[in-house]
């Protein structure tokens, strides 16, 4: 949205003299969505670290600096931690 949109948009809520409860309303309505994606934008950025640290962990395990988990280890573990 442009800045003139939103000059207008706030013109146009400030001219309707919402009583409290409908500002409390409005207000709450648009921090949800902005906390929305708040929450989508962690989520992805941890995505993305966890992918980069696992693409060094294979790149590693190519140069036979460290030795991956076979499937069946990774299961146990998370067995063990009580995830599975």
């Amino acid at each position: 949205m442009t800045t003139m949109a939103l000059n207008n948009l706030w013109n146009y809520l400030q001219g309707l003299h919402l009583p409290m409860k409908d500002r409390d309303w409005l207000a709450g309505k648009l921090m949800e969505a902005t906390e929305k994606e708040k929450e989508t934008r962690r989520q992805q950025e941890y995505v993305k670290e966890t992918l980069y640290r696992a693409l060094d962990e294979v790149e590693a395990a190519q140069r036979g600096e460290i030795k991956l988990m076979t499937l069946e280890e990774f299961e146990e573990e998370l067995a063990a931690e009580g995830v599975l």
